[in-house]
């Protein structure tokens, strides 16, 4: 099994389980500040948990992780929405309201091409850092700008077009 370690915010891997035990038991690793990842696994989940890891007696005996671990900056924290608003990733939520306006007739156009836009950034972001949540609105985003610019330039091209025509 090849696994993912994401270490202080940094990605790593992938490494094998005989790697990552060999670095928990020689004290470069710890097992209580870091996220991991395998193929076929839903979500990051924290190193401890990993089938197959081991625990050194000495930091299984207390329960406790180490003094020297280190506490998870808030960054580095889920939202405390379990992700329903993701508000660590700015450019996917405002992504997701500017594609709901963009639906507007006509002047949903000036809101339709950001909230396209801002949805890939905010995907982008979601891959930079997996604790991060709002592939879904940044989706949404990108879905509903491309609708929204596409009906609205169809409905301006109409509409320039009728006053071409139109006798005064």
């Amino acid at each position: 099994m090849k696994i993912h370690l994401h270490v202080n915010g940094e990605k790593q891997g992938p490494f094998e389980l005989a790697e990552v035990n060999s670095r928990i038991a020689e004290g470069t690793l710890s097992p209580f500040d870091v996220d991991a990842w395998y193929k076929g696994c839903d979500d990051w989940m924290p190193l401890e948990k990993l089938p197959g890891v081991v625990i050194p007696r000495s930091l299984a005996s207390t329960g406790l992780p180490p003094a020297h671990a280190k506490k998870a900056r808030p960054e580095q924290e889920g939202d405390g929405t379990g992700g329903l608003i993701p508000y660590k990733n700015p450019h996917a939520l405002i992504g997701y309201y500017l594609g709901i306006v963009g639906l507007f007739p006509l002047l949903g156009l000036v809101f339709s091409i950001p909230a396209f836009i801002l949805g890939i950034i905010g995907l982008r972001k979601r891959s930079q850092n997996p604790i991060i949540k709002g592939s879904v609105h940044a989706w949404i985003a990108i879905v509903l700008g491309f609708i929204a610019t596409g009906y609205n330039s169809l409905m301006l091209i109409g509409l320039i077009v009728a006053l071409s025509q139109a006798r005064f």
